[in-house]
Formats: C-alpha cells, sequence, structure tokens
C-alpha cells in the first residue's frame, strides 16, 4: 500500500502522531509531513488536531473507508497469488473461544496439519462479541462460534458443523438427584443419542433452577440462552458467581459451588462428566444453538480457509 496511506491510517489507528510515529520508527515531524502532504492532495483535512485522542473529520472519515478498502483489496491479492504458486501451503488466522479452540478445533487441525505441514494456522481466543468484530475488521479469516438457528448476521456466510443442545449440570453431591436419577443424561447416551428414561417433571426443573448458579458474564453467548431459560419458567436466578470460560464454569460445578448451563459437545467429544449430573432441558427457547464456521461475506477464501472449512464439515457431519 502506498506509504502515505500507511502513515495515515497508523495516525488513526494510534489516535496520537506520537504513538504513530513511534510505532512506524519516524519521527514525529517526518510523519506529521506526511500527513500534511495527504491532506493537501486530497484538498481537505483528515484530523481534528484540536481534540485528544486525534478524530477524524467528515473527509477523513471517507480516507479511512478508501484505504480499508485497499487495504482488503491487497489483502485478497497476495492470498491468491500465495494459493497460485505454493497449492500446499497458506495461513489461516482462526478464532474461537476457549471451549471451541481446546475441544473442537484439534479435532480438525489433526486432520489437516500432518497431511498439509506447510500449513500456518493462527489462533485466537476471545468471546463472542470480540470475535465478530474481529472478523468484519479483517483481523480473522475464519471463526467457529454458536449461533441460535435463523439468526445469523447478513454480512456473514454460515457453513454449519452441528447442533448442540443445551444442558443443565448439576454438582453430583445435590440431593435432589436421586429421585431424579431416570431424568439423567449419560455421555454413553449422549454418544448414542438416546433420551433419558423420563422428562424432567416442570417442578423438578424449577427446583433445580432455583438452586446457586454458576453463570457466564453477559457478553458471552450462554449467558443470553441462560436469561432465556430463567425467563421461560419465571424464576431470577441465584447467581453465585460470573466467569468467562465454559469449561471453568463446568469445573465449579463438578466442585459442587453451584449449577450451570454447558453442551452436549463437551462430553460428546470429551470425558468431562465425572463428578456432575447432567439434564436435559426440552425443546424450548435458548436449548438448541448451532456450531458453524463463519467468514466475512466477499471475503475470498484462500485455499487453506476452504481446506480447513470442508474439514472441519467432514469432522462433524456438517
Amino acid at each position: 500500500m502506498d506509504g502515505k496511506l500507511n502513515y495515515v491510517y497508523a495516525v488513526y489507528q494510534e489516535g496520537s502522531f506520537t504513538r504513530a510515529a513511534e510505532k512506524l520508527y519516524i519521527s514525529q515531524p517526518s510523519l506529521s509531513a506526511m500527513v500534511k502532504k495527504a491532506e493537501q492532495a486530497l484538498g481537505a483535512v483528515i484530523f481534528d488536531r484540536g481534540t485528544n485522542p486525534l478524530e477524524l473529520t467528515e473527509a477523513g472519515r471517507a480516507y479511512i473507508q478508501y484505504i480499508e478498502r485497499v487495504r482488503q483489496c491487497e489483502e485478497e491479492l497476495n492470498e491468491k497469488l500465495w494459493d497460485i504458486q505454493h497449492l500446499t501451503k497458506g495461513r489461516v488466522r482462526l478464532g474461537g473461544s476457549n471451549y471451541v479452540l481446546s475441544g473442537i478445533v484439534p479435532l480438525i487441525l489433526e486432520r489437516i496439519l500432518p497431511q498439509y505441514p506447510g500449513i500456518e494456522i493462527e489462533l485466537v481466543e476471545e468471546k463472542s462479541f470480540t470475535l465478530e468484530k474481529m472478523l468484519q475488521a479483517g483481523e480473522l479469516d475464519l471463526v467457529i462460534d454458536s449461533f441460535t438457528p435463523g439468526e445469523g448476521d447478513a454480512a456473514q456466510v454460515y457453513h454449519h458443523l452441528l447442533d448442540e443442545k443445551i444442558l443443565l449440570a448439576v454438582p453430583q453431591g445435590d440431593p435432589d438427584n436421586q429421585a431424579l436419577e431416570d431424568c439423567q443424561l449419560t455421555r454413553d447416551m449422549i454418544l448414542r443419542g438416546k433420551s433419558p428414561a423420563r422428562s424432567l417433571p416442570g417442578e423438578a426443573l424449577e427446583g433445580l433452577l432455583s438452586k446457586p448458579f454458576i453463570l457466564l458474564r453477559r457478553e458471552n453467548d450462554m449467558y443470553q440462552r441462560a436469561e432465556t431459560i430463567f425467563r421461560r419458567v419465571q424464576i431470577q436466578p441465584q447467581v453465585r458467581l460470573e466467569l468467562d470460560q465454559l469449561f471453568t464454569s463446568l469445573q465449579y460445578t463438578k466442585a459442587g459451588l453451584g449449577c450451570s448451563f454447558v453442551t452436549d459437545t463437551l462430553f460428546r467429544y470429551g470425558s468431562h462428566h465425572q463428578g456432575i449430573c447432567l439434564y436435559p432441558l426440552g425443546e424450548g427457547a435458548g436449548t438448541v444453538r448451532e456450531l458453524c464456521v463463519v467468514h466475512k461475506k466477499g471475503k475470498y477464501l484462500s485455499y487453506a480457509c476452504r481446506l480447513l472449512i470442508d474439514t472441519a464439515r467432514q469432522v462433524f457431519g456438517g
């Protein structure tokens, strides 16, 4: 990309001529002069220098949008050229939650990396909200995450992998489990696609949902689903702790500190069933979500990205 575009974009990202100059390893007067030349060529001021941090003028916002389109076009060109020259190589920036990167992604990569050792995978672990922003900003090529069926973003393309069922995890030592043994799921039942002998009675569900809970934080998809489930039975949750990761909440439930909501995928592709009792939540709102590979609509997909998507769908039958 043209040098002055890089200089302007660095100032925009840093919100400061001083920090941008340090990042670019040039002096601040030199950077200021380059930005001034860009403004003269544009015929308009790009930055409002009376603000701290610097803010864009209306012309500046249009100019930054132009720079971002140029950056995207250059990135796509480089990816296409790389595909042409290195059919068995490439790089994928893949984002996911802790649960996805530790339990789902290894099952995909164990099929790819031994056969294509030249492919580089950069993994980024973040929450769903942050991953979506990074995907739209072009900072990630692909994201594997969970979504409510039919409620995806029109600016993204979704490749379905599997449906996840939301389960209620209760500490094994809870005395109510004994009378509800025939309502519980085991890992073997999950693997075989079997259901418990009887459904959890409404009053029993209300009793379990009235216990202390370990919930994920508000920006997490599972918090939104928990809120829907509690609202459905008109119960105000007793939140004992709020955590960031699904795996962590399950460990706290195993320790007897409270109930939590988990997914059947945790047990289908991992052995995390000791120390808890699992109950299905039926077919109500918030109890099923789709696990998908997602990319930005209109983005050029490199050979390596397409290989990862195809392999993921083969692994999970998507």
